[in-house]
């Protein structure tokens, strides 16, 4: 079962950012998006009234745990990568995350995301066309989504169109034009991995 890495800390929004009604445990075809497994969204008017946190916790100990962030054991305290447990492709990958490939202004550390919507103006990389009476558009903002864990919950973006990490790498470097070169690449990925 994929885990719902940091919703303790973003708030009940899914992929498409807007606010759910009121969540509660269970698992629901309307849920939320695939990263918050245990959320279901009712209508706020028609929802039961949820238990407090301690009787959630009590209803299953391991709750907790499933909506906070895996361990990264290399990372200090402040989210950042330790020197002497990274290696130099990690620290590479680091600077580059933070520096050229302009990944932290949306994936900020220790949380690796601002919880804010970002359009990524896909729309410019195709011709607008029409498909049965509605014009076809871009994706429009979407969600940032917290890095941490992130290498345990593929597939990638909000709907699951990057495959790989290598995959997200190689898209933001379209969508953005950072020009990374393979080695950059393949540092970044390294990073990421370590979240």
């Amino acid at each position: 079962m994929p885990r719902g890495y940091g919703f303790a800390r973003c708030g009940p929004r899914g992929t498409s950012g807007r606010a759910c009604g009121r969540a509660v445990i269970g698992d629901a075809p309307n849920a939320c998006d695939l990263r918050e497994p245990i959320w279901r969204v009712v209508p706020a008017a028609s929802a039961p009234t949820a238990p407090p946190m301690p009787a959630i916790a009590r209803v299953s100990p391991a709750l907790p745990a499933l909506l906070d962030f895996p361990p990264a054991p290399k990372l200090n305290v402040l989210g950042r990568l330790d020197p002497s447990q990274a290696s130099q492709a990690e620290l590479r990958g680091e600077a580059l995350f933070f520096g050229k490939a302009q990944c932290a202004i949306c994936h900020p550390a220790p949380y690796y995301t601002d919880n804010l919507m970002h359009n990524l103006h896909t729309e410019r990389f195709f011709p607008p066309k029409t498909i049965h009476g509605h014009k076809a558009v871009g994706d429009g903002p979407i969600k940032t989504f917290p890095l941490r864990g992130i290498k345990d919950s593929p597939p990638y973006l909000h709907d699951g169109r990057l495959l790989t990490l290598e995959d997200t790498v190689e898209f933001f470097n379209l969508i953005l034009g950072t020009q990374l070169s393979a080695q950059e690449k393949a540092d970044l990925v390294a990073f990421v991995r370590c979240l």
